[in-house]
């Protein structure tokens, strides 16, 4: 049986959804501003706790256009409504609502727009959910999508390598996370029933480096999400578990002090025009 939340299917945890809310439009889903007008309806499918969603909302639509941010988890839905409240003037153009990618509550041809940062990557199904994207899109309008690629991490000097090692063991021991969805999410959207004409595909990156501060803040992140995340590495040994949980942090608090260090995310993207 598909299970519409995989990422969170032992409950919400704050300390994992945190390490999304620092995403904007800028620095994670800036591909999409290729495509999107001010007065367009769009749907952010997997909103996670709402900062695309708002910056969106906010920065980027008039008050003609709105976006709607949909999550198959309430802790997530009251997290991103939360940020809403907390923006001022008041946003009259953005909700959040519950709902699954398997089976969005909305008409077919129903947005201008319908995106998913970092969803498709941890899909059962993921073609499926990729028909449902295009499903409730307008004939002309765009499904814009964008998946990491971590089996392609760089975590530099090599003595830091624990890092990306890290997120491949976590990934592949996850229910369903494809630690390789960037690479071959063209090849999913085609198997989908996409048009390769009308696909666009990119790639950006994440890269911890020069900034002192980002890098501090990734880590603060990253260290407490393993710690208080209740993500298992490894489910069948809590020893094993704990043991590389110790090692990455200390590698983390490593990591930041040393100004030579960097860690670099690939990912790809693509634009459908329906």
């Amino acid at each position: 049986m598909t299970n519409d939340q995989v990422y969170y299917a032992k409950g919400f945890k704050k300390a994992v959804s945190d390490t999304h809310a620092w995403r904007t439009v800028e620095n994670s889903t800036k591909f999409i501003t290729s495509v999107l007008k001010p007065d367009f309806k769009v749907l952010d499918v997997g909103c996670g706790p709402g900062s695309i969603t708002v910056d969106l909302a906010q920065n980027y639509l008039s008050e003609k256009g709105s976006v709607i941010g949909v999550e198959p988890t309430q802790g997530l839905i009251d997290a991103a409504n939360e940020l809403k409240a907390s923006v001022t003037p008041p946003l009259n153009n953005v909700k959040f609502q519950l709902g699954s990618i398997y089976e969005l509550p909305f008409d077919d041809n129903s947005f201008d727009l319908v995106f998913a940062h970092q969803v498709i990557i941890h899909l059962q199904d993921p073609i499926k959910g990729l028909q449902e994207l295009a499903r409730v899109t307008k004939p002309g309008g765009y499904v814009a999508v964008k998946d990491a690629d971590l089996d392609s991490i760089i975590a530099s000097p090599e003595k830091y390598e624990l890092l990306r090692d890290y997120f491949v063991i976590k990934a592949k021991n996850a229910i369903s996370t494809d630690v390789k969805a960037g690479r071959t999410l063209r090849e999913k959207a085609i198997k989908a029933g996409y048009k390769s004409d009308n696909i666009t595909t990119s790639k950006s990156y994440w890269l911890l480096a020069d900034d002192v501060e980002a890098k501090k803040k990734w880590v603060e992140m990253t260290v407490n999400r393993i710690k208080n995340g209740g993500e298992i590495i490894y489910p069948n040994d809590e020893k094993k578990n704990d043991e590389i949980s110790k090692q990455v942090i200390s590698k983390w608090e490593e990591w930041v002090k040393d100004e030579a260090s960097l860690f670099n995310i690939s990912h790809f993207e693509i634009v459908y025009k329906k």
